[in-house]
């Protein structure tokens, strides 16, 4: 991972993120305009949450017994021409509401292939030190895509047209996927055994058995990816009631609305810029239970806010807060064997899909009633809990000793042909 890749590997997240930001903006508008009914952009939003839930076990399983960056850049060309055909069909009127909905969920099957493919591959060929900045890369380059993605989307499709604007888009994961393809070259080809090729059913179940089994034997890795969890039912909760809350409790129209949500990316992007320097500084404990009281202070501002400043400010506090993920996702690829990466990071974003559908369903009972600063109450008051709950557990070994910077120890730089004067080195230590 040389400076030249690692900005390879940047370009390659910041321009798929800046497709998914136009994609997923101009798609609610095109199915809306489709069926003729508000409702059906619930449904296509449910739809892009059923990847993770349905599919991660099978994604895991592929990304341990393959190259994972090479996997990603096959989920940024399916993605390219998904869209491709997409934007064909719109502009030859064939575009359908069912098509819409697969649309929505092969984007969705991509963008899940991809997040977790380069997670894969970064966990296997960085350092644990360059690890936690690549994570703080990825947060910054993706927030900066979206956000780029989102505010451009709008501008082009009044200039072009929904269909050439769908076009657009997936000229970006056509890009992302070139970047991707000369960073994958650049990587480490793992060699397979005889046994990871061996296929059948039998095969599939042992393997995922042998993912659950190694978490089991390692409990920090469920505490924090468990950190993410609430992290991101955090998230899916913001992202679900911030339109209704704007419109019924802030009485902002639609401009305001855009502006609140980029405050959110504002916050990630600062402090993903910071992050590593702070954690340097002041330990990475510290600033993880920094990231969860800034979320409660944030999500508890937000309830009480009337109008739109507080809530912008509030907002960009929320995006702060996020890079405590950063911490925990570096902490937990730290504490889980390369070999199972890919089973270990697709488990539990199948629990993240079912915390979304979950969170989507409680919003969607919810209104009509008015009970959002209720429940944005509620996720302040979960966020502090955690807080005491990390304090007491990281000062355990198992779990602090991954919190903890680590440095590199002489015999990682030792070969085969060295390995006298490595002996020496060591032993003089």
């Amino acid at each position: 991972m040389t400076p030249q890749t690692v900005r390879l590997y940047g370009v390659s997240i910041a321009t798929a993120k800046i497709g998914t930001g136009f994609f997923f903006l101009i798609n609610t508008w095109l199915v809306i305009g489709i069926t003729g009914r508000p409702s059906s952009a619930a449904i296509s939003l449910v739809m892009t949450v059923l990847p993770g839930l349905l599919l991660s076990p099978i994604i895991g399983l592929a990304l341990d017994r393959c190259q994972p960056a090479r996997l990603a850049c096959q989920a940024d060309l399916l993605r390219w021409i998904v869209l491709v055909g997409y934007g064909l069909l719109y502009a030859t009127g064939w575009a359908t509401a069912p098509a819409a909905y697969a649309v929505s969920f092969l984007i969705a099957l991509g963008n899940e292939i991809q997040v977790l493919s380069w997670r894969t591959a970064v966990a296997r060929e960085a350092s644990p030190e360059q690890l936690f900045r690549l994570n703080a890369l990825t947060v910054v380059t993706g927030q900066t895509g979206q956000i780029l993605g989102a505010a451009a989307s709008g501008i082009v499709l009044a200039a072009i047209g929904a269909a050439a604007t769908v076009c657009v888009a997936s000229t970006t994961y056509l890009l992302a996927a070139l970047c991707g393809f000369v960073v994958a070259r650049r990587m480490r080809v793992v060699e397979f055994g005889p046994r990871a090729a061996v296929s059948g059913a039998k095969k599939h179940l042992s393997d995922l058995r042998a993912g659950m089994r190694h978490i089991s034997e390692r409990p920090e890795i469920a505490f924090f990816y468990g950190l993410m969890l609430a992290n991101m039912t955090m998230i899916f909760g913001i992202n679900a009631m911030l339109a209704p809350f704007v419109r019924e409790e802030l009485r902002l129209g639609a401009d305001a609305f855009g502006k609140i949500d980029a405050g959110y990316a504002l916050g990630a992007i600062i402090s993903g810029l910071f992050v590593v320097r702070l954690a340097d500084r002041f330990g990475r404990r510290t600033i993880l239970v920094l990231g969860f009281l800034v979320a409660a202070s944030s999500l508890f501002a937000f309830a009480q806010c009337g109008g739109f400043l507080a809530a912008f400010v509030a907002y960009v506090g929320l995006g702060v807060s996020f890079q405590s993920s950063v911490i925990a996702l570096s902490a937990a690829q730290r504490a889980t064997d390369p070999h199972y990466q890919g089973r270990v990071t697709a488990s539990f974003n199948a629990l993240n899909g079912a915390a979304g559908l979950l969170i989507y369903g409680v919003v969607a009972i919810s209104a009509g009633h008015h009970l959002y600063r209720q429940l944005y109450v509620c996720q302040a008051a979960t966020m502090l809990i955690l807080i005491p709950i990390v304090v007491i557990a990281s000062r355990r070994y198992r779990i602090n000793r991954f919190l903890a910077r680590e440095e590199p120890a002489p015999s990682q730089d030792c070969r085969p042909t060295q390995a006298p004067a490595c002996e020496r080195a060591i032993s003089s230590t």
